[in-house]
């Protein structure tokens, strides 16, 4: 797991802004992102469990040996590797900016939450207010739809 720079980051975002068309906000009937590739949409009131993010991180460990971006809007993004099994809720201290780096969780925490692989072939995106999960990509879509009941989608 390695912090983003900036211009990395910066690239990133312009990315989800012109390609996915991502809006942020607080109106629940503006659509907030367009995904440009096969998607599909997921409702979850709920944050997942430490059991429900291991399931899904090793779905990204299935489909990737590569590095993936993990966006967490307005805080810290990263590249991160799936077989790393980043512990959930995983925070620790940056001694050289003097404050704590937490790595985002797969459910949208309170901002919304993006983990794609590098190709953009694949990907997560989940909106904190709206409770909503995008899963891109088909064969993403159907690891989730096996595991949509130990998901609670």
């Amino acid at each position: 797991m390695n912090i983003i720079s900036n211009d990395t980051e910066n690239f990133l975002w312009n990315k989800m802004y012109d390609v996915y068309k991502f809006k942020p906000g607080t109106n629940h009937q503006c659509e907030w992102i367009q995904i440009p590739c096969e998607s599909k949409v997921y409702y979850k009131d709920t944050p997942w469990t430490a059991e429900q993010e291991s399931i899904i991180n090793s779905c990204f460990e299935e489909l990737t040996d590569d590095e993936m971006y993990a966006l967490d809007w307005q805080h810290d993004c990263f590249t991160f590797l799936p077989k790393e099994h980043i512990p959930f809720e995983y925070e620790e201290y940056d001694s050289d900016r003097k404050c704590q780096v937490y790595f985002p969780t797969y459910y949208p925490n309170g901002d919304y939450h993006f983990f794609v692989d590098k190709e953009w072939k694949y990907g997560l995106f989940g909106h904190p207010w709206k409770h909503e999960i995008v899963v891109m990509g088909e064969k993403l879509i159907e690891m989730f739809e096996k595991e949509k009941v130990s998901l609670g989608i």
